[in-house]
């Protein structure tokens, strides 16, 4: 027996792991915070800090298994990596968040810090964990801005234990994984909406709490608090039970429904009565939102009668954020202060609205009553007429908020300070924007916050508001108007930023032919769309079409800009970078080292303004990184070491761009076979992006699969092991469990495995990265047919070549078409199969194969690539099981020397083959003994 061929060759090998793609992005923020913050927030106590978005409600009823189950869950001992959560489900009203605040409340003196999160959209966790970092570091915190403050509150939360975290009214799932994950140290309290989108959270059994109404017996007694005082008879407290009944157990419509009998002192036989709840009891029970407004219907009455303003100041605030609306901003909805404080102070006493210190909250569900209710009545004020009337309110929240952000009239300037701290009641008119009219107003609100939020790093959270802004846009210009072209180039460019390639291509494909007729092919317009076009088909894995794209933006750009103009040059680098990932290497060299020529030429590379000496050194970077996928290793190196001077002069030793040009470098030295200074190079990086950037950021993280790749490749395949899984396990908490980095981690870990001699493991961790592919990615992604090859790999080792063989089939299929027939990934793909179809007893189809492969690897790689001389010791072993040894040994012989001479003899494919050669030399003198 003789240990694993060498001619099937790349299970783990040619995974795209983010080591080094040359191409350094930018469109990720990196905070890099200062030593003394992160020892600040190592040794700052907390003392029983309680951040509640309001106090607990002194009418609370019943839920005690429910507070038990809570409980019994966060302090569960757990027996592997996860974090102590629980998510409470539910509809609307239920009480979701009335729950979370008892608990809070009941153990608070159990956590050293306790903080409510509104973590309805993207940005505002964010927002509420830079809170924390105020409290507790007020001096550091008062020169910082909110992505170092996030980065500190963070820091805290990863270095001490004790604390809780209240997740309030989570719309999207994944927008906690970030955050869970990555602070193992604490409890997540978390509620939701949503009953599904919870599987990979990673937390014990029983995480899960569905919350239903509340049982007869309690919503009796919830609302018997409110009755009891004003009419505490035996009739009324039937009635009350009844009342209670009607409503189905809805805690939001029995407090509302509490509070209007205590306002009015109206008999609870008479509310009943104009309720009318008895025809519709069964729709009640089925529609929360239904049972609010037949409440509301009744308390709008009341309310009008008291202070008809205070209903006009409820509608206005229904398009507004529902948490936290500053009161000052409050103000502007009525005629003066006074009259603002008068409409608050009935809406609470009818609880329509709460306080959380000086803001104003309302039900999410109220809003959305009320909402309704307007958009209807301007529809019916209008009837079909294609713009109705403005929806009741919407003006008038509109008119406060631009008042407030642009003090000198809607058409001045904004105050950066107020459109940054009123960003969510922007965030909210975006997403309820009824779409019934043009405002220019609020066409420049939406994207200058947009741009704002883009500013701070929460991509996220502005893609609502480049919606909205695009949608005005086309309102009031037409969707084929410049300024509408502009508006689809911004949404389609951060549709590409989150991941959502193919509304991006949707998006970009008809604008970009709009543009084509309105401007020509060289306009700056056009250029933007075919550019963001490219780039999402590129970051789709469909290369073709993107090189397409990118090469024809170039030449449009060249004729219509000149060669020089830093537009073409930009689109010309990342034709290059398209280029490389193609395996059209030395069409990449040659045009990134014509851009570097005329970039050093037309701007004096030395003596640039800092941002442009940063892109002149990013392009350098990426040419020593073509240097090293054409195996140019020792150029690649030196220029490396060139670029990495330059970034230490211009950012310090700890920039983001130092380091990553640091494991470039180091990537480059293992690439050429010293994998004792890769190794330095990579713990280098490693312990100072700890230090810089914590133990959970992406950047950290990918040093880490770094190390334990080359761990794996050197073998130490336990450390590498070890690192594989705490990476996956940090990266599904950090990133989420189908992110391609995430995916990554996977496929490393499988590799891990198959290293240590697990290939049933491997396979089924291989299996499960390529169905995640698949999802993700799509079935033609270079990532996908890479995972296709890793598990016909593992298949093959197996011995059931028969299972390999149609995996290889498709991958080749899709990477000659994708790629060429003489790409890295094509040749690799090529080999694989040449030896599943000998395993498999297809010799005539394996000779065919090797035959083509080593004259493709010989004429692309040279002769004495070791992928070449694996590919030979391949050939040769289809001649030896077709019994052709006089052909089969002195191929082993001539293989097996230039290895022994270039690789060494300790190298090992050396090994292999020298066993390869020995056992076809025992099997010629057995055939042919001598006498």
């Amino acid at each position: 027996m003789t240990s694993a061929p060498p001619e099937f060759s790349g299970a783990g090998q040619i995974l795209n792991f983010g080591i080094n793609t040359g191409i350094m992005s930018s469109t990720v923020t990196t905070v890099v915070l200062p030593a003394e913050a992160l020892r600040s927030a190592a040794d700052t106590p907390a003392d029983g800090v309680v951040h509640l978005d309001q106090p607990p409600s002194g009418r609370f009823t019943g839920r005690q298994d429910e507070l038990a189950t809570i409980r019994a869950v966060l302090t569960a001992e757990r027996a592997g990596p996860g974090v102590s959560a629980v998510v409470v489900h539910g509809l609307g009203g239920v009480g979701k968040s009335a729950l979370a605040r008892q608990y809070a409340h009941t153990f608070r003196e159990t956590y050293d810090l306790v903080w409510w999160i509104d973590a309805s959209s993207p940005g505002k966790i964010e927002e509420a964990l830079a809170g924390i970092a105020r409290l507790l570091s007020p001096v550091w915190a008062g020169t910082a801005q909110q992505p170092e403050l996030t980065s500190w509150a963070l820091a805290w939360l990863q270095r001490h234990t004790g604390w809780l975290l209240v997740y309030d009214n989570v719309e999207d799932a994944a927008l906690l994984h970030p955050f869970l994950g990555s602070l193992p140290g604490g409890h997540h309290l978390i509620t939701s909406r949503l009953a599904d989108d919870w599987d990979d959270l990673g937390a014990a059994d029983g995480a899960l709490l569905p919350l239903g109404v509340l049982p007869q017996g309690e919503a009796a007694d919830l609302l018997w608090s409110w009755v009891s005082e004003g009419s505490p008879s035996d009739a009324s407290r039937w009635q009350t039970g009844q009342l209670a009944r009607e409503l189905g157990g809805l805690p939001l419509a029995l407090d509302q429904a509490g509070a209007y009998l205590r306002r009015t002192r109206a008999t609870v036989a008479a509310y009943r009565s104009r309720l009318g709840l008895h025809l519709s009891r069964t729709a009640a029970r089925r529609d929360p939102q239904q049972t609010v407004a037949r409440i509301w219907q009744v308390t709008l009455a009341a309310i009008t009668a008291d202070d008809p303003s205070a209903v006009d100041l409820l509608y206005a605030l229904a398009w507004l954020d529902p948490d936290e609306c500053p009161r000052d901003l409050v103000t502007r909805l009525a005629v003066d202060e006074i009259a603002a404080d008068d409409a608050l102070g009935v809406l609470h006493a009818y609880s329509m609205i709460a306080f959380t210190g000086r803001d104003v909250r309302v039900h999410r569900l109220v809003q959305s009553v009320l909402r309704a209710d307007a958009v209807t009545a301007a529809q019916r004020a209008h009837p079909g007429e294609s713009g109705p009337g403005r929806p009741r309110g919407r003006h008038e929240a509109e008119q406060a908020l631009l008042r407030t952000v642009c003090p000198s009239g809607a058409d001045q300037a904004h105050d950066a300070h107020e459109l940054a701290r009123l960003a969510g009641q922007v965030c909210a008119l975006a997403a309820t924007d009824p779409g019934d009219c043009y405002s220019a107003p609020m066409t420049a609100l939406y994207v200058n916050t947009a741009v704002h939020l883009e500013e701070q790093g929460q991509t996220a959270r502005a893609l609502p508001l480049y919606e909205a802004y695009s949608a005005q846009v086309e309102r009031g210009f037409g969707h084929d108007h410049p300024y509408a072209l502009v508006a689809h180039c911004a949404v389609g460019r951060v549709y590409e930023t989150v991941g959502r390639l193919e509304d991006a291509v949707k998006v970009l494909e008809p604008a970009l032919e709009h543009s084509l007729r309105l401007h020509g092919p060289g306009h700056l317009t056009t250029l933007n769309l075919r550019h963001g076009l490219a780039s999402a088909h590129k970051a789709a894995g469909r290369l073709e079409r993107a090189i397409v794209e990118y090469e024809t933006a170039a030449a449009a750009s060249r004729d219509a800009l000149g060669p020089d103009h830093l537009r073409t040059l930009t689109l010309q680098g990342d034709l290059a970078g398209a280029y490389e990932s193609a395996g059209r290497v030395d069409e990449a060299i040659a045009l990134y080292e014509d851009i570097v020529e005329r970039d050093a030429d037309a701007s004096g590379y030395e003596d640039l303004v800092p941002s442009l000496k940063l892109n002149g050194l990013r392009l350098r970077n990426n040419l020593a990184g073509a240097y090293e996928s054409a195996d140019r290793f020792q150029q690649a190196i030196a220029l490396y070491e060139k670029v990495l001077a330059g970034f230490e002069d211009a950012c310090g030793p700890d920039h983001p761009d130092t380091l990553s040009c640091l494991g470039n470098l180091g990537y480059a030295y293992e690439s050429a076979g010293d994998t004792g200074r890769a190794q330095e190079v990579y713990r280098v990086v490693l312990g100072r992006r700890e230090q810089a950037l914590g133990e959970e950021h992406p950047d950290t993280l990918l040093s880490r699969s770094n190390l334990a790749y080359l761990c794996l490749t050197t073998g130490d395949v336990a450390t590498g092991l070890d690192l594989c899984r705490t990476t996956l396990v940090q990266r599904t908490g950090v990133l989420g469990p189908e992110h391609p980095d995430t995916l990554v981690s996977l496929s490393m870990l499988a590799s891990a495995h198959d290293a240590a001699g697990e290939p049933e493991r491997a396979v089924a961790l291989f299996a499960e990265t390529l169905r995640l592919r698949h999802k993700v990615l799509g079935d033609t992604h270079p990532d996908t047919l890479r995972s296709m090859m890793n598990l016909a790999a593992c298949y093959y080792k197996l011995g059931d070549a028969a299972r390999a063989v149609p995996l290889l089939e498709t991958a080749l299929a899709e990477q000659e078409r994708l790629l060429g027939a003489e790409s890295r990934d094509a040749m690799l793909s090529r080999n694989n199969l040449a030896a599943a179809c000998r395993a498999a007893g297809d010799l005539g189809r394996a000779r065919t194969l090797f035959t083509t492969v080593v004259e493709q690897r010989t004429r692309i790689l040279g002769p004495d690539h070791l992928d070449t001389l694996g590919s030979r010791a391949g050939l040769a072993r289809v001649y030896e099981a077709s019994g052709e040894l006089d052909r089969a040994i002195p191929l082993y012989e001539s293989t097996l020397t230039r290895l022994t001479e270039l690789a060494g003899a300790g190298h090992p494919l050396t090994g292999v083959v020298a066993g390869l050669l020995t056992e076809a030399l025992r099997t010629r003198e057995q055939d042919c003994p001598q006498s």
